[in-house]
């Protein structure tokens, strides 16, 4: 991979600060050569997924919240702490994995 190819590859990845849906999208469309698009896609799904593992949550849990039998202990407020902790440690994972790849992609720069 070329020098433009590994900085369109590395933004990419740490788009997740800025714009993180478009930006791999556009790169996606853009780019013509095999291995940026490789990344891109890469990019896209891990900015996805902890988005898409939030709205579950969210959608998910309205109908535990709103049930009767549910509602005369802390269970149903326990149980959404725990999850948005585990979703919270998702997105974390997520960043992290983002800055490990874009830096990966940018040390593979060849002088």
């Amino acid at each position: 991979m070329n020098r433009d190819q590994s900085i369109i590859a590395s933004i990419c990845y740490f788009s997740v600060f800025f714009m993180p849906f478009i930006v791999p999208i556009v790169a996606y469309f853009v780019v013509d050569q095999k291995e940026p698009k490789r990344h891109a896609l890469r990019a896209l799904w891990s900015h996805v997924l902890p988005v898409a593992a939030c709205v579950l949550l969210v959608f998910g849990s309205i109908p535990f919240l709103l049930s009767t039998q549910a509602s005369d202990s802390l269970m149903p407020v326990i149980t959404m702490l725990i999850l948005s902790f585990l979703v919270a440690i998702g997105f974390l994972i997520s960043v992290i994995w983002n800055i490990i790849q874009g830096i990966k992609v940018l040390q593979s720069i060849k002088s």
